[in-house]
Formats: structure tokens, C-alpha cells, sequence
């Protein structure tokens, strides 16, 4: 028997078809609630508004991509071979990624969301200033972090605007061997 999506997974995959096709501001309950095929009441009982769905599609999956770095990171300075852990890691965010390449390609390539950007990338810099510091002293890490997040959400970016051609493994391998680089 085929997976029924829930009506709360079903107002949220209807707005994103929604969002395929239309920018944020112009999409309203109405229209979220026809391509649902709910009333107006179910979605209320689920989203305050179309903010909050938005805010709360951005939440689980920011917190979903925090979950797999502190399952691969989180024992991280006590490991003497840090390179399993940062690959294993770096393969599930770009298959978590894939999995969910919809929301992540019309939030980041279609209809950038400045909220989404600035929180994927404030993880992104807070994982990899985590694993800086149990793995190498470099002068101004900041800096090199800022350059080196931009680098990869530049690729990220590449990636879905071509409809991730590339399977996720490749895509981290590539991520991976950039971050190398600092050990040259």
C-alpha cells in the first residue's frame, strides 16, 4: 500500500509545488489550501500563516543537517583520524540534501530565502570552525572559514541549479578535497 502523506506533509509538499511555480509573496492560504485540497480551517490548525509554514520547513531541515553533523562530529578531538568522520558526515548532508533537493533547490536557486542562506551557511561555518579547531592552527580561522563556507555553498548552489546531476557522494568528495587544501 503506498505511503499517504499526513495533511500537515501534505500542506507542505503543496506549498513547495506551489513555490515551483510562484514567489513567495503571491502565494496565498487559498491557494496552498486548493492545491491541498484541505479547508481553510485544517490548514490553521497545522500554520498560524504562510510564514510560519515556511519558518518551520526551514527549522527541520536546518535542524535535521544539525543532527547529522553532532552524529559524526560530536567525538571528534578524541579521534585520531578525523577524515572517516568529516567524509561520513559530509556524504549525509549531500544525500540529506538530495533527498529534500525540492525545498533546498527552490529555497536556495529559485526563490532564494535569505533567512534559509543565512542559517544553512551559519551552520555550515559553526561545524567546520568545530572541526578546524580539534584538527589544525590556522591564523584568522574566521576568515578562512567565511571563504571557505562561501566556497561550498557555491558548489551546493551549482549543484541544484543543474538539478544535481551529480550523485551526493560526488559532490561531498569534491567538498572534502577542497577542505583538504589546508593541509598542503
Amino acid at each position: 500500500m503506498p505511503y499517504k502523506l499526513d495533511k500537515k506533509e501534505l500542506i507542505e509538499q503543496s506549498f513547495l509545488q506551489l513555490m515551483e511555480e510562484f514567489r513567495f509573496r503571491e502565494i496565498t492560504i487559498k491557494m496552498i489550501c486548493e492545491q491541498s485540497q484541505i479547508n481553510r480551517s485544517t490548514f490553521y490548525a497545522y500554520f498560524e500563516d504562510k510564514y510560519a509554514l515556511l519558518d518551520g520547513m526551514i527549522d527541520l531541515h536546518i535542524s535535521n543537517i544539525e543532527q547529522i553533523m553532532n552524529d559524526n562530529l560530536q567525538n571528534l578531538n578524541s579521534e585520531t583520524d578525523k577524515r572517516p568522520s568529516v567524509e561520513k558526515y559530509l556524504n549525509q548532508t549531500f544525500q540529506y540534501i538530495y533527498e529534500h533537493k525540492q525545498f533546498f533547490k527552490i529555497l536556495i536557486t529559485m526563490h532564494p530565502a535569505q533567512n534559509f542562506t543565512q542559517k544553512l551557511m551559519g551552520s555550515w561555518r559553526k561545524n567546520f570552525l568545530a572541526v578546524l579547531n580539534s584538527t589544525v592552527t590556522l591564523n584568522y580561522p574566521d576568515y578562512f572559514v567565511s571563504y571557505t563556507v562561501g566556497g561550498q555553498f557555491g558548489v551546493l548552489f551549482f549543484w541544484l541549479q543543474n538539478d544535481c546531476p551529480e550523485d551526493p557522494t560526488i559532490i561531498s568528495k569534491i567538498i572534502y578535497n577542497n577542505i583538504l587544501k589546508i593541509n598542503r
